[in-house]
């Protein structure tokens, strides 16, 4: 059956949801061939190299037929993987769909299909005013087709400003078009080096520079009267020069890891355990003079022992004790 006798449909291809995404993996379909979606809805689920994304239906709906299977591998961006009518009752004309090699295979679907390649011819204005060689590494960042039927967007709000860093995943701004207001998320790592258009400031056409990414901060200032001229061919001019770069600053690298490593001293050989001197033999206790009382372990004289207060007192006790209960044998002190 021709494309012309079939009923009114959209073939999807794969989307570009972000402006360095040359192609994707379906990991997950969250419909099935019949089933009705509105705008807002999760249609699939697809891997990129970087990130993990829920691809959006912008438009009401009827999914006709599934041309991409799960799991089934990277298809380039723009390639067919879905097909979408308006009525349940026209899903049954899609059982033996095939686009055509060009991924068409119906009239509507040509607008579609051209939606990734505008980016290219808007991209391919003249050159920047500034030449890519004079310039750091940088990326111009056109405005994303977050849909297959996106032609233009508006952006409400920026989530970085100039000279903010940025991680694959986080939400760059919101961009509304005339069905949803989606988050447009970083696929890459970088550092916002100017943006071009102003939040708010009316729809801008997919492919249009919107703001100019960098990899590290100190190239942010270099992008101050940037204008933006030709994306793609400063960027992969750039692209070329900058590897040397990288690998001029990465050179001195491998010289410090090739410095010669410190051989390690050599243990110092264990000193020769010193035998411990045997201690001195216990100085012997002096011998008590003769004639000398003991008194609490010391010896005295008798001179001590009478002149004594506390050996006077002592043997006070003593004469009271041996009155009372009779001599113990002690010699008496005093």
């Amino acid at each position: 059956m021709s494309s012309s006798e079939l009923p009114y449909h959209i073939v999807v291809g794969m989307p570009a949801l972000s402006p360095t995404m040359t192609s994707g993996s379906i990991s997950k379909w969250n419909v099935s061939v019949g089933d009705t979606f509105i705008a807002g809805d999760s249609l699939a689920v697809i891997e990129t190299d970087k990130a993990t994304i829920d691809f959006e239906a912008q438009d009401d709906g009827v999914v006709a037929k599934i041309l991409v299977e799960e799991g089934g591998g990277e298809v380039d961006c723009g390639l067919p993987i879905m097909v979408t009518v308006e009525e349940e009752d026209d899903v049954a004309a899609f059982a033996n769909f095939v686009p055509d090699a060009s991924g068409g295979g119906a009239a509507a679907a040509a607008p579609a299909a051209a939606e990734s390649t505008p980016p290219a011819p808007a991209a391919a204005a003249a050159p920047a005013a500034t030449p890519a060689a004079d310039l750091p590494y940088h990326i111009v960042v056109g405005m994303p087709a977050l849909s297959p039927t996106m032609e233009a967007g508006t952006i409400s709000k920026w989530n970085v400003a100039e000279g903010e860093s940025f991680s694959a995943g986080d939400s760059l701004a919101v961009i509304e078009t005339d069905k949803a207001t989606i988050d447009f998320e970083a696929q890459d790592d970088g550092v916002v080096g100017k943006i071009m258009v102003e939040a708010g400031s009316g729809e801008v056409a997919v492919g249009v520079p919107i703001m100019v990414t960098v990899e590290e901060e100190d190239d942010v200032a270099a992008f101050k009267d940037f204008v933006a001229g030709s994306a793609p061919d400063s960027a992969a001019t750039e692209a070329s020069v900058a590897p040397p770069v990288v690998e001029e600053v990465k050179a001195p690298e491998p010289a410090v890891a090739a410095a010669p490593t410190p051989v390690a001293a050599a243990a110092p050989a264990a000193p020769t355990p010193v035998a411990a001197a045997k201690p001195a033999a216990a100085t012997a206790a002096p011998t008590p003079v003769q004639g000398a009382v003991s008194l609490g372990g010391s010896s005295w004289g008798q001179l001590a022992a009478e002149s004594s207060p506390l050996a006077r007192a002592l043997a006070s006790k003593q004469k009271e004790y041996i009155e009372k209960y009779g001599s113990t044998g002690h010699v008496p002190l005093v």
